[in-house]
């Protein structure tokens, strides 16, 4: 009798054993796949974070060229801005220099227009003395024949 107690302690104890080994293991393999889940999302999270540093620095090489371009837009800008004065300067000193052209041109035709009355007048006084001269020669002519 104290043998198959024994035996049925053991058989028991094994079983209790058994039960705890196999409840270990199994909370172990629980551990285990939490882990393993725990590193994929912590190498998931170091690619993300990878790719976001990527990001991170071709965006402010995107902001560092666009600061450039605005910087050379600002100076072409306030170039144009100097040359468009400069330009308004020289249109209003050329207005001013056309004007006084068409002034003097005017003033030239007027002239034209005066000298060509004279020269009018001239030619019809020489044509009309032309005439008595012409006469006079006739006259002479005449008058020495006889």
């Amino acid at each position: 009798m104290k043998n198959s107690i024994f035996t049925l302690l053991n058989a028991v104890g094994c079983l209790i054993l058994t039960s705890l080994v196999a409840f270990q293991w199994s909370k172990e393999r629980g551990t285990h796949r939490i882990t393993q889940d725990l590193r994929s999302a912590l190498a998931d999270s170091e690619s993300r974070h990878t790719k976001e540093i990527k990001k991170t620095s071709a965006l402010e090489r995107d902001v560092a060229v666009l600061k450039e371009a605005v910087a050379a837009t600002q100076a072409a800008a306030e170039t144009s801005a100097k040359d468009n004065a400069s330009h308004s300067t020289k249109a209003a000193l050329l207005q001013t220099e056309l004007a006084a052209a068409l002034d003097q041109a005017k003033s030239w035709e007027a002239s034209i227009a005066a000298r060509d009355t004279k020269l009018k007048e001239l030619n019809s006084e020489l044509i009309v003395t032309r005439r008595r001269l012409d006469e006079a020669i006739v006259t002479l002519k005449a008058a020495g024949a006889r």
